[in-house]
């Protein structure tokens, strides 16, 4: 009975401590994140490649399910709203599905899928082979040149990205609503205008960038903790991995509750 209450609490110890370090870790990099010293040339120009790693080259295959995604989806929410008698408020609905919840989310999903687990590989293999020591003993600023440039990177590729996977998807969503509403663009277009509002926006920018600080903060302090073998390499990728989505499950329910307020 003792050793079952002493195992809890060894436990429960170990969980505050990671937790504890986990947030010293996040308020180092929001300190170095407002530090005008932090943004020195080096670190500017691998943010610039972060950018286009993470961002740019996603594009195409991006803008193919953003268009994929809308004509599909906001074509069902369109029939779901007609069929239950809610025509009057099929603007107010769409434009709260695709920029409130949808593309924000579904934009961090996929740079988690694609860019978190890369840098969290990429963060693992450099420190089992001591890379970041190296750096440590040439003076070089980890935080500013590795960890920063990755994390503002992904703030800015998320939320672009949400931008642009809405204009996209409320774009597409127009096929539908000609063929099955015989509705036209000016109709559609002033639609969508009188039922956006400014907390959409809000909501869509501040959602995004707490969406894309975790998906490389998370990652990056997963690589970071790594055993020193080649082995704890996809273990370490595989727990950063689920961290990553209980955060970005967590953000989501946190803004449905402040939202409900």
């Amino acid at each position: 009975m003792f050793k079952f209450i002493e195992s809890i609490g060894d436990k429960t110890i170990k969980s505050l401590e990671s937790l504890f370090e986990a947030l010293k870790f996040t308020s180092i990099c929001l300190i170095h994140m407002v530090q005008p010293s932090s943004y020195n040339p080096a670190m500017r120009m691998v943010l610039t490649k972060q950018i286009y790693f993470t961002a740019v080259g996603i594009i195409p295959i991006f803008t193919m399910m953003a268009i994929l995604f809308g004509s599909v989806i906001i074509g069902v929410v369109i029939a779901l709203a007609t069929e239950y008698g809610l025509t009057d408020k099929i603007g107010s609905i769409i434009i709260t599905f695709v920029i409130d919840e949808f593309a924000p989310f579904f934009t961090a999903l996929l740079i988690s899928l694609r860019s978190g687990a890369a840098v969290n590989t990429e963060i693992a293999v450099m420190k089992v082979n001591k890379e970041l020591n190296t750096l440590e003993e040439y003076k070089i600023d980890i935080i500013n040149y590795l960890f920063l440039p990755r994390i503002i990177s992904g703030m800015i590729s998320v939320t672009s990205l949400s931008i642009l996977f809405a204009i996209i998807m409320l774009s597409s969503g127009y096929l539908f609503t000609l063929f099955y509403m015989n509705m036209d663009f000016h109709t559609y277009k002033q639609l969508l205008i009188h039922s956006i509002e400014v907390s959409d926006l809000v909501i869509l920018l501040l959602k995004s960038m707490a969406f894309g600080f975790v998906t490389m903060l998370i990652p990056i302090y997963s690589g970071l903790n790594t055993a020193s073998s080649y082995t704890a390499i996809p273990i370490s990728v595989l727990n950063g991995m689920v961290k990553l989505f209980i955060a970005l499950f967590f953000i989501e329910v946190l803004s449905l509750l402040l939202q409900s307020i």
